[in-house]
């Protein structure tokens, strides 16, 4: 049977996940963590039009997922041309989906780079994972006369929700958007928990967001039973006319306070390096850089053949 790259199908999913284990295992990608992973398997099975597989004589080798900005491909089946396959199949995912660049996550190590290059990718930036400093003190939130803070809950349709998350990126250096399909696949999961979601609202116009904040809890950094368990302050988002007041802080401050309040130990949080005031932020609040993700981007408008390699 001839390698073949098909789009993903929910019963991929045991496959994937195995694809995923072995490259975690092999590669040993800086600060990728089997919970990030299952994260990315979530989002994958909320919009499974966005993700294609490679498939070598009837088992799923490998996947692009642009939205997460990976493409992996299973250790044992390297080297035979389903890299390539599967980056073509991503364009047209990104074409589908209307956006105007693929980017990918390239490890400055390894093949890496050089596979990129010929795939016509140039770095763009980096994604960066900060980690709270155990000593910093993190004052609690107060937020601003006139703003109120509600839990995520039935008060808000979900399309609505989804059209507001995506207004709150509006303008960030890396096009970031999400779909009903998405979301609601990450709320109906058994360990969803409404109270994550802290949304703020003019108090006199309690049914329109204007910020969020969205914490999570993953298990300890050794990956077993013991010790406290890694929190993360997910997502921090304001719509763009509200920026500039203070929410973003008091969102953080929020974040930081419930983790320690749920038991969180290590506390961490990603952020792209040209989004400066956003890192401005977390460094002035404690936050330090830990691990660096390159990350190279390509025109869907740039239809050059990829060469070989």
């Amino acid at each position: 049977m001839s390698p073949e790259v098909r789009p993903f199908l929910p019963e991929d999913e045991g496959a994937l996940r195995r694809v995923m284990a072995a490259a975690l295992a092999f590669d040993a990608f800086p600060g990728v963590t089997a919970w990030d992973l299952d994260m990315e398997v979530g989002s994958i099975l909320g919009d499974p039009d966005g993700t294609a597989v490679a498939v070598d004589d009837g088992v799923l080798c490998g996947y692009i997922c642009p939205r997460a900005d990976d493409l992996t491909v299973h250790p044992e089946f390297r080297r035979h041309g389903h890299g390539r396959r599967l980056f073509a199949a991503g364009m047209e995912v990104v074409a589908r989906a209307g956006e105007e660049a693929i980017c990918l996550y390239v490890p400055s190590t390894g093949a890496g780079p050089e596979f990129a290059s010929a795939m016509g990718l140039a770095y763009r930036s980096s994604l960066w994972r900060l980690n709270l400093s155990p000593g910093a003190a993190v004052p609690s939130p107060v937020f601003p006369g006139g703003v109120v803070g509600r839990a995520y809950g039935d008060w808000i349709p979900l399309p609505q929700f989804v059209d507001f998350l995506n207004h709150s990126f509006a303008g960030h250096p890396s096009p970031i958007s999400w779909t009903v399909g998405q979301i609601e696949y990450v709320h109906i999961r058994p360990e969803f928990d409404p109270t994550s979601i802290l949304l703020l609202t003019p108090a006199d116009l309690p049914e329109r967001p204007i910020g969020f904040a969205r914490i999570a809890l993953g298990p300890p950094e050794d990956g077993g039973g013991g010790g406290a368990r890694v929190g993360e302050v997910a997502l921090i988002g304001v719509l763009p006319q509200w920026r500039g007041r203070g929410l973003g802080r008091e969102l953080l401050r929020w974040g930081v306070a419930q983790l320690l309040a749920r038991g969180a130990g290590p506390i961490q949080l990603t952020v792209e390096a040209e989004n400066e005031l956003a890192l401005g932020l977390y460094l002035r609040t404690g936050f330090e850089p830990a691990v660096k993700w390159p990350h190279w981007t390509r025109s869907v408008a740039t239809r050059a053949t990829p060469q070989a390699g």
